[in-house]
């Protein structure tokens, strides 16, 4: 097969998108099969930014804006390069103008069940696009039995034209053992070194000169910050707890810092407003660092098609906590703990909890690295290359 692929969020800063063609087309080039991949995009792409590969050609396809790419820009190139189907996100041609098969990743659906969460634009945007992207496709895949219900239920398609396949971890996500193996080593003193090293390095390169909680996503309304930042002040105030709350990500919408400041001094006063860090966007790269150095990695969202930041934590060693919103529970299993996402009260709890119960650290960082296991972007790929053929051969 021929494939086309909609690579315009790999033209930019390192998102959930970005990193589900990175890692996608990771996995699927190194499948034995006699596919080739183009990838269209607006911008010029970073070759770096994939693999070198004869199987895969980058092509920057200019267009006034993006909606002309997708509606004409596309499908003309589509059909110049004789393309057997073409892979999108969210979006995608119309169907009586493409020359191949459609197939779209939905990673969810919030914007429908949620609107509150989205700018106006966006919301309208998405309305128009999505549910007719999904019609006119021959597939649609998503990351999660639980998003897979909701587009079930809202929009009534087909049910075996849709696909949950969970995402895989990316790689670089990992927790170094810096000891030698011993018979008499105790596998705590192993998880303390590790996050040792990993305090001086987030030191060095971020500033944060002691312990603390971590949070990573962009900042708006469904990460559920503002709760999240009242419960680290209740935390902090009712235990005594010295540590900061850090909140990695680019800035979003209704979610300005001085917001979460104000939660954190409602929920435990000036000090810990003044604990709260905004590092801003970090690259992939250096995310390990932080993950590996905090105390807990907190991810209160409200809504998550699947959650990969919970996957990369475990995966460097750090204790989880996570909401009980749909999909958390289907990733994290019983690897984190699991906290009712309204309740302001039980967070600040779960986070104390893990402060001072040494035990219940090592069980969760134990159960969290057994748990990433299962999810690798091999068989993501795998999954994905079924539905291909699926398309082309209905």
């Amino acid at each position: 097969m021929r494939i086309g692929i909609d690579g315009r969020a790999l033209t930019g800063n390192f998102t959930g998108d970005r990193t589900y063609w990175r890692s996608l087309l990771h996995a699927l080039l190194k499948r034995e099969t006699d596919d080739t991949f183009v990838v269209y995009s607006r911008a010029p792409i970073d070759p770096s930014a994939l693999p070198a590969s004869p199987a895969l050609s980058l092509q920057t396809v200019p267009a006034a804006n993006d909606r002309v790419w997708t509606l004409l820009a596309l499908p003309r190139a589509l059909r110049r390069d004789q393309i057997d189907l073409v892979h999108v996100q969210y979006t995608a041609p119309p169907a009586r103008l493409c020359p191949c098969p459609i197939v779209t990743t939905v990673h969810d659906i919030s914007f429908r069940l949620f609107p509150q969460w989205f700018p106006a634009r966006h919301r309208l945007l998405l309305n128009l696009t999505v549910p007719l992207a999904m019609r006119q496709a021959a597939r649609v895949i998503t990351d999660s039995e639980s998003s897979r219900r909701d587009i079930l239920r809202v929009y009534a398609l087909p049910p075996a034209k849709i696909a949950a396949i969970p995402l895989g971890l990316p790689d670089g996500f990992s927790t170094p053992d810096p000891l030698p193996a011993s018979a008499t080593l105790q596998p705590a003193l192993t998880m303390q070194a590790v996050q040792e090293i990993a305090r001086g390095e987030a030191n060095q390169r971020f500033g944060l000169d002691g312990p603390f909680f971590l949070a990573v996503g962009v900042l708006q309304p469904r990460k559920n910050l503002r709760l999240l930042a009242e419960a680290f002040g209740r935390a902090r105030r009712a235990h005594g707890l010295p540590h900061r709350l850090v909140i990695v990500g680019k800035a979003g919408w209704g979610t300005e810092p001085d917001a979460l400041r104000d939660a954190a001094r409602r929920g435990g006063g000036t000090e810990a407003a003044d604990a709260l860090t905004f590092p801003g966007y970090v690259a992939d790269d250096d995310l390990p660092i932080l993950y590996r150095a905090c105390d807990a990695f907190a991810y209160p969202s409200l809504y998550e098609g699947f959650g990969l930041p919970p996957l990369e934590a475990m995966a460097c060693g750090a204790p989880v906590v996570v909401s009980d919103a749909p999909a958390m529970p289907e990733v994290v299993g019983d690897a984190a703990l699991i906290v009712a996402a309204q309740d302001v009260e039980a967070w600040a709890a779960a986070l104390a909890r893990i402060v001072q119960d040494a035990p219940l650290r090592q069980a969760l960082r134990e159960r969290g690295l057994a748990r990433v296991r299962q999810f690798t972007w091999q068989e993501t790929a795998a999954r994905t290359h079924a539905i291909y053929q699926a398309a082309c051969n209905p």
